[in-house]
């Protein structure tokens, strides 16, 4: 009896051990992110069709051979949108798993403040119908970052490039590495060699991995490129090599082919630096173990000499404001995938969190959702019928306007336009050329009542009518454009 006694406490010491050694184990697995987020950059915004069988959504002139690697490493996510049209709200977004409408950083406001006091002031409200709100215009301090949720998983840090969402920089909110509070301005190189701060970055990025791979700590690393954004910058033999393309030495007039071939280059130049990263990421021997995501801030209608075929641009909620470029490799993804699920760039926090072994019930208040099954491989009827919230109640080169997407069909309310109702199938008309409300008064009615409901729930913050409106004033018309 002794012995059996003594043999099971054995079994319990041997398990105990066990145990522990998985767990370290794990520990020691937990996957390593790269967040790559480009600026400004449309849909096709590189050579990679994002979209099958729909050869636009690829940039006929653009080259980007890293990337187009990337997408036979990984998944295509054909359906993958920005959090917001402009490129400090998505960002905001992004950071916080929340909604433009929820962090109430949706676009205009007070800039640099953290006040969650919302006014009405403004030029840009003299005569309009309605008065657009003034929210916060930082990122939150009361609102987690995508680095505050990780660092108490054991994660190192870094945030290099364009921060743009203010509120004291990466350095305040969890990032170990960073450039401070940049904004577009530090992105304007003044060192020809250096364009748009491309390799400066990817020098600093790479630094990070080696100490932390020097250290075996998993890390969170963000690459917010300053281009494709205004100013164009890139190497002068980049740009040379370009107006050789053929698809971009055909373009008339001439001043068109120079800015064509500029803007194509310096995607090229970034598209080389990911490259000198991933190389990195390889000779470190953790490329098996760190998930890759290249997207987009939001969308945009850049030069690529052809006709542009997504509606709207940045500022808009259309098409061609929020639908990005987005690719994914890592761990458990099969090479060559597509996706075309809905995903939203503030999924990625409870995303990250949930491959890092955190809990996703225990986040706050986020929008986002988990997109672990895709990445997977997996289906998941909650995640291909759930809501995604767009909000942009300003008048900065649109008409206040917010959005409710839901599987194909995507409902707008133009706050100008009180009482009317659009909505668009994007799988039949991805043009959004075709109102379908009148014909389906339940869907809309379903889809008005959600965002209703949204927006009360969250306290959002939203247009109300001018008092003293221009009677000369005509709003936006989504039917017929700007008169």
């Amino acid at each position: 009896q002794k012995e059996a006694m003594k043999r099971v406490k054995l079994s319990y010491v041997f398990a105990f051990l066990t145990w522990g050694l998985l767990g370290s184990a794990t520990a020691a697995k937990q996957p390593n992110f790269i967040f790559i987020l480009a600026d400004d950059m449309p849909w096709y915004g590189t050579a990679v069709q994002m979209e099958e069988g729909v050869k636009v959504s690829a940039g006929q002139t653009r080259q980007t051979p890293v990337i187009d690697q990337l997408a036979k490493d990984g998944m295509i996510f054909s359906r993958a949108f920005a959090p917001a049209s402009m490129c400090a709200p998505s960002r905001c977004s992004i950071q916080t798993g929340m909604s433009a409408a929820r962090t109430r950083f949706s676009g205009n406001g007070n800039f640099g403040t953290t006040s969650r006091e919302v006014t009405y002031g403004g030029r840009r409200n003299k005569g309009k119908l309605v008065l657009e709100p003034q929210p916060i215009g930082s990122l939150d301090p009361k609102q987690d970052t995508i680095a505050e949720y990780l660092k108490p998983l054991g994660y190192a840090t870094a945030h290099v490039g364009k921060w743009h969402i203010y509120g004291g920089g990466p350095g305040k909110h969890g990032y170990d590495v960073h450039d401070g509070a940049t904004t577009n301005a530090e992105g304007n190189s003044k060192d020809p060699k250096d364009p748009k701060l491309i390799f400066s970055m990817t020098r600093k990025a790479i630094g990070f991995m080696e100490t932390q791979a020097k250290a075996g700590k998993p890390f969170y690393l963000q690459v917010s490129h300053y281009a494709e954004h205004n100013a164009v910058q890139c190497l002068p033999e980049t740009a040379a090599q370009c107006l050789k393309l053929k698809g971009i030495r055909d373009i008339e007039p001439n001043g068109l082919r120079k800015r064509v071939a500029e803007r194509t280059a310096m995607v090229l130049d970034m598209d080389r630096s990911i490259g000198t990263l991933l190389k990195k990421l390889d000779e470190l021997g953790l490329r098996d173990n760190t998930y890759v995501v290249f997207m987009s801030d939001n969308g945009h209608h850049r030069d690529t000499g052809a006709k542009k075929f997504l509606r709207g641009n940045k500022w808009w909620l259309w098409e061609g404001g929020i639908r990005v470029p987005m690719i994914v490799t890592g761990p458990g993804i099969t090479t060559g995938s597509r996706c075309d699920v809905n995903v939203v760039g503030y999924d990625f926090l409870p995303t990250f969190v949930d491959l890092a072994g955190g809990s996703v019930e225990k986040l706050r208040d986020i929008d986002g959702a988990t997109i672990t099954p895709l990445l997977k491989g997996k289906g998941d009827r909650k995640l291909a019928k759930r809501f995604l919230y767009f909000h942009y109640p300003h008048h900065r080169n649109t008409a206040p306007h917010s959005v409710v997407l839901q599987g194909d069909l995507k409902y707008f309310r133009f706050y100008e336009q009180p009482g009317s109702h659009y909505l668009y199938n994007l799988k039949y008309s991805i043009g959004e050329t075709e109102n379908i409300a009148a014909q389906n008064k339940t869907v809309v009615a379903r889809f008005a009542k959600e965002m209703d409901r949204y927006h009360t729930a969250i306290k959002a913050c939203l247009p109300k009518p001018n008092p003293d409106p221009d009677p000369k004033y005509k709003p936006y018309d989504p039917d017929k454009g700007w008169e």
